[in-house]
């Protein structure tokens, strides 16, 4: 049997910074208006398609939160080690080519919103079919230039405030995990 395999072709990133002024704003949303990996649309996303075009590589990195506690050995007892695994933490990772040539380009949105908690949308395809995944991260400044005569690009880590939802499957054939743990399968 061969195995599944993605190529992203048309890949999509969008950001917006979150407004808790706006109606019916709850501080449970993942994407703006409270929409859901399944319902998120670019148009809720602040220049999320001409973001999409500087975007080189794109992922959520998952870090494991594991604290150990050790046992020194006895008389009676080897020493000991036991892992008490805590909630994983998640960093939307993604390298991208500066645009700093860009009045409000990828480069100006991250300068001018460092440290601010945005909204974020991220898909392998053109970003209304699935894979794709919504939630908040904080925002830091990019790079400002680098060596002449060549391509300028960057890559930033934007630390998740809490587990995203995502989307997985195909059009059709969907889960839906959210960042509570709720799972929905589409059909059911």
């Amino acid at each position: 049997m061969d195995p599944n395999i993605l190529n992203i072709e048309d890949g999509l990133l969008a950001l917006t910074i979150v407004d808790e002024a706006a109606v019916g704003y709850a501080s449970a949303w993942q994407a703006p208006d409270g929409a859901t990996a399944a319902t998120a649309a670019l148009a809720d996303y602040v220049d999320g398609d001409s973001f999409s075009c500087q975007i080189t590589s794109g992922r959520i990195t998952t870090s494991k939160n594991v604290q150990r506690r050790d046992r020194a050995a006895t008389f009676c007892s080897p020493a000991s080690s036991t892992p008490t695994p805590g909630s994983s933490t998640f960093a939307l990772d993604f390298s991208f080519f500066q645009d700093v040539h860009v009045r409000d380009g990828l480069s100006s949105f991250l300068w001018e919103n460092d440290t601010r908690t945005a909204y974020f949308l991220l898909a392998g395809d053109s970003g209304t079919t699935p894979p794709r995944a919504v939630g908040r991260c904080i925002i830091v400044a990019g790079s400002f230039l680098g060596d002449p005569r060549a391509d300028l690009t960057d890559s930033v880590s934007l630390d998740i405030t809490r587990k995203p939802d995502v989307l997985f499957g195909t059009t059709g054939s969907t889960r839906l995990i959210t960042g509570t743990g709720t799972v929905t399968d589409t059909p059911a």
